[in-house]
């Protein structure tokens, strides 16, 4: 996969990823039960694999190449667990969207995703290996974080207010976990199918045990909103996940990341302006987006390779 491919993919990832925060947002306060908006767009999602899953002779080949895997030390068992990271995501969007709107929600999720990509790119926890610090890497990150600071410009929330967004940057770090994770079973399956199968299967049960110990003190919403929209939240994520984890073997953790950035602030920009739920600077957002961007080409952009000229003789005088 040519790396432009690769980042325009991740690019549409992080499109994905805010339009699933706006629905799932949207869900939590329509039935004012942030729980249940989780299970039910994990659970439609794990409804979707599980049919696909069924009839692919290649996911099921690739869950047999997974638990052999497993079973002599390959790969990490705690990799098993990356489901649990897009539960939490998946639940950070209905308990925080709805207080702050879809565009600080995924700036503070960004900064966590870009930092934590350029971490788990050095210590060699994704597909690509480990990928050491330069100067257009760190350049990159810093820029995603500039980027992430200038669409926080111009808002007049409360410190309070702000205080949920901590929910949002620790997921970003446990989403660059996961991403890296993913990549690691999908180049062992040879589909991103049993990896995406897996999350959906480990995310589901998770948010539906934290669901059932939220209804025996709260209760069930009377009814469930009869629009279709508000439950696109799991098929959105089957995509986006099945995305991230062939783009994340090709160009990286961190890279991945910063492409997502672009792609998030971007469509956050876009539902804010036409579908406004909070307080926004669409400008501010606006440049932050183009500064990702500049982030992502900066830290794809490819080194010189600096030739040493290595004198043979002595020089004379």
């Amino acid at each position: 996969m040519a790396a432009w491919v690769a980042i325009l993919l991740a690019v549409v990832a992080g499109v994905l990823r805010t339009s699933q925060a706006r629905i799932n947002g949207a869900l939590a306060v329509e039935i004012q039960d942030a729980f249940l908006s989780g299970v039910i767009s994990f659970g439609s999602g794990f409804l979707i694999l599980l049919l696909i899953f069924s009839f692919n002779k290649k996911g099921k080949e690739g869950w047999r190449k997974l638990i052999a895997a497993l079973r002599s030390g390959g790969i990490s068992k705690w990799f098993t667990l990356a489901g649990s990271a897009g539960a939490a995501y998946v639940l950070s969007q209905t308990l925080v969207v709805g207080i702050t709107g879809v565009a600080l929600y995924t700036v503070a999720f960004v900064a966590g995703l870009s930092m934590g990509g350029l971490f788990l790119d050095l210590w060699g926890i994704g597909p690509a290996g480990k990928k050491p610090l330069s100067v257009n890497r760190v350049g990159g990150a810093a820029l995603g974080i500039a980027a992430v600071a200038l669409s926080l410009v111009g808002h007049s929330m409360a410190a309070s207010a702000l205080l949920p967004l901590l929910l949002p940057l620790v997921c970003g770090v446990m989403v660059a976990w996961q991403d890296a994770a993913n990549g690691r079973m999908t180049v062992i399956a040879g589909t991103p199918l049993t990896s995406t199968f897996l999350n959906f299967m480990v995310g589901t049960g998770v948010l539906l045990i934290v669901a059932m110990f939220n209804s025996f003190s709260v209760g069930l919403p009377s009814s469930l909103p009869s629009q279709p929209y508000f439950y696109l939240g799991g098929a959105i994520g089957v995509i986006f996940i099945g995305i991230t984890a062939v783009v994340v073997r090709e160009i990286g953790v961190l890279l991945m990341g910063l492409g997502s950035i672009a792609g998030q602030l971007l469509m956050a920009l876009i539902l804010d302006f036409f579908f406004p739920s909070a307080q926004t600077t669409g400008l501010m957002i606006l440049l932050g987006a183009c500064l990702a961007f500049v982030a992502a080409a900066w830290a794809a952009w490819p080194k010189r390779r600096m030739h040493a000229h290595v004198a043979t003789e002595p020089p004379q005088g």
